[in-house]
């Protein structure tokens, strides 16, 4: 049997151009970078020449991208060969000043970091669901442990899942579900979501936030990637999102509440803004 990690490579090789265009390719997606890029604004420090994140999961990548142009030094982080193939033409097309606050490319799971020395990030992203795609409780553990050894003490980690919730919501849209689907996330946490994809986990909102804790992570804020907007039809959605008038203010009100209790555990993802401790010595 293939190890799940092998599978998940598999699935981003066949199609890293659709992972650098999935924040185009559907409105809830839109949605996901919105609040994200928002989440970013608003916890990270503003950039300095010394300051280093680390894109762990990062792609093809996209925020790697985005945090360059911001002014930081990133490094970018994947399991996916092809994703990072695709991440070096971005970037080689880039501007002269993205491409010296790229530090470097480099592939591995996040379940091992010990190419990085402890505390050696100044931020450390983990986004769009790596830790989805690691099923065993062990692994994921070994996963966090390591994303907070190379951060450094009071640094912020932004680490977002699959909601098992949003899911219960959304399982009506996926292609091909049944009941049988549905009992299987319901007592497992595990769905493939898609044909052909790999196993992914999908987590309650006061489990992800026990698996931080006990990962000696403190979480500071969650927020829903999807917000207010979560599991609205595409095409309304859409259509709002072309009203010049009602959008801008509607998404204000988006980002306003995208972090309020009753409205984060129905979003199709969680957003974790994590610390470890001040004190701790790595």
């Amino acid at each position: 049997m293939k190890n799940s990690l092998d599978q998940v490579r598999v699935v981003y090789d066949s199609d890293p151009e659709g992972e650098w265009g999935r924040f185009e390719a559907r409105a809830q997606m839109r949605l996901e970078y919105l609040i994200t890029t928002h989440a970013l604004e608003r916890h990270l420090p503003q950039p300095d020449r010394a300051f280093h994140i680390l894109d762990a999961g990062g792609g093809p990548g996209r925020y790697t991208i985005d945090l360059a142009q911001r002014g930081y030094r990133v490094t970018l982080f994947d399991l996916s060969p092809a994703s990072l193939d695709l991440a070096r033409v971005k970037i080689a097309r880039a501007s002269e000043a993205v491409q010296q606050r790229v530090m470097d490319v480099l592939a591995g799971s996040i379940t091992d970091l010990s190419r990085f020395e402890g505390a050696s990030f100044d931020a450390v992203l983990c986004l769009g669901g790596p830790l989805s795609h690691i099923v065993k409780p062990a692994a994921r553990c070994q996963a966090l442990t390591e994303l907070r050894r190379v951060t450094r003490p009071g640094a912020p980690l932004f680490i977002s899942v699959l909601n098992r919730l949003g899911a219960y919501r959304g399982i009506v849209q996926w292609p091909g579900c049944d009941a049988q689907t549905f009992v299987h996330l319901r007592q497992t946490g595990i769905t493939t979501i898609l044909p052909g994809a790999a196993p992914t986990y999908l987590f309650l909102p006061e489990e992800f936030l026990g698996e931080l804790e006990a990962a000696g992570l403190s979480a500071e804020h969650l927020y829903g990637c999807q917000g207010l907007g979560a599991h609205i039809q595409e095409q309304n959605l859409l259509a709002l999102m072309a009203d010049r008038e009602l959008w801008p203010a509607w998404c204000d009100v988006l980002l306003e509440t995208c972090d309020r209790p009753d409205i984060v555990g129905v979003s199709n993802l969680l957003l974790a803004v994590a610390r470890c401790p001040e004190h701790e010595r790595q």
